[in-house]
């Protein structure tokens, strides 16, 4: 799985004159109109809301991380702002807030991608499977051209563990046995990305704590 950071991005012009300030301390200062553009931005790449509380945390805790890196880790920052760069494009960098939301995301997405690829293990799939619903794979004698049937995967251990071994090496066809007779196995693009989707928030869950010691542990 190649995980990527899904994002929209609105430039938007911010004009402080125009913008009431609703925090200030400790050289870190927040407008309303940077709380608004966080929000939206929010439920833009997590579909949900958040709180003018949890929203106001979220940005102090972005502003600290940011800062503490650029004065003591430039080369990363500098690696990671040419990544940013290159996947969307320079005007990103005209609105701080949005910038700054991006590299959040990006170096929590560090933690997933080191832990996907070098710890995501079986035990931690059949885990993260257990949760999903309606997990029938399509199943086909022709190289998937066309599908002879869906079949439920939820309590079969085997096939649970076919689709683990091939997703992780990134392929969407394999050959599968059912009742001692061969299929070929095509995982479709909804099913696809609710194994995806889950994979990263089973993964976001594993490494909270490794990502809140690396960023409270830097901060503080």
């Amino acid at each position: 799985m190649n995980y990527k950071l899904y994002i929209s991005i609105f430039i938007l012009s911010i004009n402080l004159s125009y913008s009431n300030i609703i925090y200030n301390k400790n050289e870190i200062l927040i407008t309303d109109i940077e709380l608004n553009s966080y929000k939206n931005l929010y439920k833009k790449n997590f579909q949900k809301d958040i709180s003018n509380n949890v929203a106001l945390k979220n940005i102090v805790l972005i502003k600290q991380t940011i800062g503490y890196l650029l004065d003591n880790n430039p080369e990363f920052m500098n690696k990671l702002d040419k990544n940013i760069k290159s996947e969307f494009n320079k005007d990103i960098f005209n609105d701080q807030s949005i910038l700054n939301f991006v590299r959040f995301q990006k170096i929590r997405n560090e933690f997933i991608t080191e832990y996907f690829q070098n710890s995501f293990n079986f035990e931690d799939f059949k885990k993260m499977f257990s949760k999903l619903n309606d997990t029938r794979i399509l199943i086909s004698k022709n190289d998937c051209l066309t599908i002879e049937k869906s079949y439920e995967i939820d309590t079969d251990e085997y096939l649970i563990k076919s689709l683990f071994k091939n997703f992780k090496n990134n392929k969407k066809k394999f050959t599968i046995s059912i009742n001692n007779e061969s299929y070929e196995a095509c995982v479709d693009s909804a099913l696809s990305k609710k194994i995806e989707d889950g994979i990263v928030k089973y993964i976001e869950e594993k490494t909270d704590g490794d990502f809140k010691n690396f960023i409270y542990g830097n901060i503080n």
